[in-house]
């Protein structure tokens, strides 16, 4: 038996603190993109 079993509060607590972490981690990653629309798109009209 491990003792991560045996503290069901503390598992939850880490489950939810690495799923924070992955997803701040995709924000700073991803976060900071130029969403702007390349000119050629417009160039047709």
């Amino acid at each position: 038996m491990s003792w991560l079993e045996e503290h069901p509060t503390l598992h939850r607590v880490l489950l939810i603190v690495y799923y924070l972490a992955v997803i701040l981690g995709l924000i700073a990653m991803y976060g900071r993109g130029d969403f702007s629309t390349t000119p050629f798109v417009y160039q047709g009209f």
